[in-house]
């Protein structure tokens, strides 16, 4: 049969089957106990319709390719939920949580970039760590400046002052001669007659000839690894200082002495004092700055100088990595920043590559807080942050809030009247100004800790329920650097699986929405039972 003929067949075919729809009997025709019913045209082509739009709908292959996203998408950010989930969980609850900006727990990584940067650019990222009388020997900073140089690289104790009259357990140092001190946050008498202090809120006036000796604690090796070893060496004066300088350091000679018995070179190592050479000089509009870049590394540093000018700090540091700088201000509440000059201290952060700026302060304010000036202690605190901001917005702020504290009352030890309401308005304080608090006193345990961690044996806490002990301190660092840890873990999480800032709001949008999914489910399962 010829095609012509096929298809006018099927269209007779058509035209039958529509004749009989027209004239078949709506109720169709009974026979016996059943009905023969003949679909009428409408239902036919209504249905053809319906069937041609579900088909149309189901071959989209736009729609299909985003069934299949949207299953992908669902596949991988479980994945990550899971994931993910350990980290959130410590964020919200962990007791050494920090408490950051807008609950965002990608606060920390503009640091950790500048932390992972360091060796490839073959800078020293400085940490800058300010606080009372619970940082001194370098207590608490020494525990953190470990922990950071074994991840990141870098080595010595980072800056110092020029007059240190409180030893630190980590570094000798001393000085001698022509040298007069001033610091900021001491009695009025010891006080400048000017606002240049430098980054360490303290200076020394040179006036003839003076030495500044730093070196390594041959007791504290083991202890401190990284904290003795030498690498670059900087001196920070004002700009118009008329300073001659010389600086001594250790060298290693290697000298081929003979053969062993299996034909190696036998060699004879020497350690010597000598002149490191002649430093670079850079000068800012209110800074000098004077830096030596060691040949070897050195355990000692003995600076000479001659000549007048301010001297803000000495720093020893690494060839690149991370360094902690110490800067303990006994009986201070952390309220003289606003006094430094503005220009001085940020070309000194500029100097000296500050990236994250500690303070630890709380502790003096303590005793006598209370809801009469707890507004004004609040006012005066955010103006100690806002200074700092201002010398430095490239830098992060991190508030460390006062530990539990207790004294004795009725015979007993009793936990400060004033702590939880200080803490309160320091947490406060640092969130609405865009910096870090980290609670110091919910670490410990909360209310009446520091008695047990005075009772422990050993001792973490000294018998003034306010001060750590050696051990306790560095039990401290300890726990602040776990708890940081757990935010360069996320870090390098996020960054092994490609997870932007973007992707990371659009994770936790399909986590919330699966999870308004899920109790609706679980409101209607209660409902039908």
């Amino acid at each position: 049969m010829s095609p012509l003929k096929t298809l006018l067949s099927i269209l007779s075919l058509f035209v039958v089957l529509a004749v009989i729809a027209v004239v078949y009997p709506e109720n169709g025709i009974p026979i016996g106990d059943y009905t023969l019913r003949y679909p009428k045209l409408t239902d036919i082509f209504q249905k053809a319709s319906g069937d041609s739009l579900s088909d149309s709908t189901a071959e989209d292959p736009e729609e299909a390719i985003r069934e299949m996203m949207e299953a992908t998408k669902r596949k991988e950010f479980a994945a990550y939920s899971d994931s993910l989930k350990y980290y959130e969980n410590f964020f919200k609850k962990g007791k050494t949580r920090f408490d950051l900006p807008n609950n965002d727990p990608t606060w920390f990584d503009r640091f950790f970039l500048h932390l992972e940067l360091a060796e490839l650019d073959s800078n020293v990222v400085h940490i800058l760590h300010y606080g009372d009388s619970q940082l001194e020997e370098d207590r608490i900073s020494s525990a953190i400046r470990e922990d950071l140089q074994d991840e990141f690289g870098g080595s010595g104790p980072g800056m110092m002052p020029p007059i240190m009259t409180v030893p630190s357990q980590t570094t000798s140092h001393s000085s001698a001669g022509a040298l007069s001190r001033y610091i900021l946050f001491g009695p009025k008498e010891e006080e400048a007659d000017h606002n240049r202090y430098g980054p360490l809120a303290q200076l020394a006036q040179l006036d003839g000839e003076a030495s500044i000796t730093i070196q390594r604690r041959q007791e504290r090796k083991k202890q401190f690894s990284h904290v003795g070893s030498y690498r670059t060496i900087k001196l920070l004066t004002n700009k118009n200082a008329r300073i001659k300088t010389k600086l001594n350091v250790n060298q290693t000679f290697v000298e081929v002495v003979g053969q062993d018995d299996q034909g190696n070179p036998r060699e004879k190592r020497t350690t010597k004092v000598v002149e490191a050479g002649e430093p670079i000089v850079e000068t800012f509009n209110k800074l000098k700055v004077y830096t030596w870049k060691l040949k070897d590394t050195s355990s000692i540093a003995k600076l000479y100088l001659s000549g007048y000018g301010e001297i803000y700090g000495i720093s020893a540091d690494g060839a690149y990595g991370v360094a902690v700088d110490n800067v303990a201000m006994r009986g201070s509440s952390g309220t003289i920043f606003h006094r430094i000059d503005t220009e001085l201290l940020s070309e000194s952060y500029k100097a000296m590559n500050v990236r994250l700026i500690i303070m630890e302060y709380g502790g003096n304010l303590v005793p006598g807080t209370n809801s009469g000036n707890i507004d004004w202690t609040k006012k005066l605190i955010t103006r100690q942050i806002q200074a700092i901001q201002k010398a430095n917005p490239d830098a992060d702020i991190l508030f460390i809030g006062p530990a539990d504290m207790a004294r004795q009352k009725d015979g007993q030890w009793q936990t400060y009247a004033g702590l939880k309401m200080t803490i309160k308005a320091l947490r406060e304080v640092a969130l609405e100004n865009g910096a870090a608090y980290w609670d110091m006193h919910r670490v410990m345990g909360g209310n009446g800790s520091m008695i047990k961690w005075v009772n422990r044996e050993p001792a973490l806490g000294f018998t003034d329920h306010i001060h750590f002990t050696r051990r306790g301190a560095a039990y401290m660092g300890d726990l602040f650097c776990a708890a940081l840890r757990m935010h360069y873990d996320y870090f390098k999480f996020r960054d092994r699986h490609n997870i932007s800032d973007e992707k990371l709001k659009e994770l936790q949008e399909w986590k919330a929405k699966a999870k308004d999914e899920n109790v609706k489910k679980n409101d209607s399962s209660e409902v039908k039972k």
